[in-house]
Order: structure tokens, then sequence, then C-alpha cells
């Protein structure tokens, strides 16, 4: 009994470990075979004990799973693997917001290719914009349709439209 307590422990040792150090599976086959085993010695005991600590396993490696992946980002490996997005102030992005608010409507030219996404310049100023998933090539005339998240949205708009606007 007490043989198999230890290998469930060591199971979810196991499975907790391959979060913090990826071994490409080896952890996990390891953490499988220890839980096995567990589940096995506690059959061999009884029925009921086999059960329990079945039930243990299919509960509590998924749980364990789980915690380790939520406190991953938390320590310092985590903190250099994972990507921390820039949490901009209201008064930020409202700053951002009014710079390219004013190019609503307005025409410019594209920088770079826009697939969707790319730069593109208004009034001498180069933005961040995106289209509605069509691809502009540099160099093509837009107009800037309206502010959405922090990018502006543009369409192509053909020489025609600029020349009579």
């Amino acid at each position: 009994m007490i043989l198999a307590l230890l290998l469930l422990l060591l199971g979810l040792g196991f499975i907790t470990a391959e979060v913090f150090f990826p071994s490409f599976g080896v952890l996990s086959v390891l953490a499988g075979a220890a839980v096995i085993g567990a589940v096995v010695l506690a059959f061999q005991e009884s029925t009921t004990t086999g059960l329990l600590f079945l039930l243990a396993a299919v509960m509590g490696l998924p749980a364990a799973w789980l915690a380790a992946s939520r406190m991953f980002p938390h320590t310092p490996l985590g903190r250099r693997m994972v990507a921390q997005g820039a949490d901009w102030s209201k008064e930020e992005r409202a700053a951002v917001e009014q710079r390219v608010q004013r190019f609503v409507g307005q025409r410019g030219r594209s920088q770079s290719p826009l697939r969707p996404a790319g730069i593109a310049q208004f009034d001498g100023e180069r933005v961040d914009v995106i289209t509605r998933g069509e691809h502009v090539e540099a160099g093509t005339p837009v107009r800037a349709l309206q502010f959405e998240g922090n990018r502006l949205v543009v369409e192509a708009c053909h020489e025609s439209e600029e020349k009579s606007a």
C-alpha cells in the first residue's frame, strides 16, 4: 500500500516536472508508468483501494498538470519564456487613439505591403494599419475607414477616387 502511494505521488511529481522541465515526453511516460504501477499495486491490495487510486490518478494527473501550468508563468524561467503583453494605461491608449483618429476619412499611401497589416503614411506620419482582409501592395493609395483596437483600418482606393477627392 505504501509503495502504491509513493508511486502515485511520484507520477504526480513527474507530470508536474514535465511542465517546468520539458523532456519531450520522457517525464510524461515515467509519470504514466508510475501511476499505472500504483493502480495495479492498489488493485492487488483490494478492489476498493484500486478504484480509489484510479480515481485519484484520473483526477490528480490533470489537476497537477493544470496547477503547474498556472504556476509556470510566475517562475523566473516562465517570466523569461512567456511573452508579457504591454499594458497600456487609459491615458496612453487615449493619446494613441487621439493621434490616429484624426486620419479617419483621409487618404494616404501604403508604405509596406498590407497582408493585411502593415504601415501606411498619412500627412507625412507613418501609422500601423490593417485592411479588412485584402492584400494591398506597397505604394498603393489607401483611405482610412475607422480606428479599431490599436490600429487604423484602411482600404485601397483607386486612382480615380483619389483624384476626385
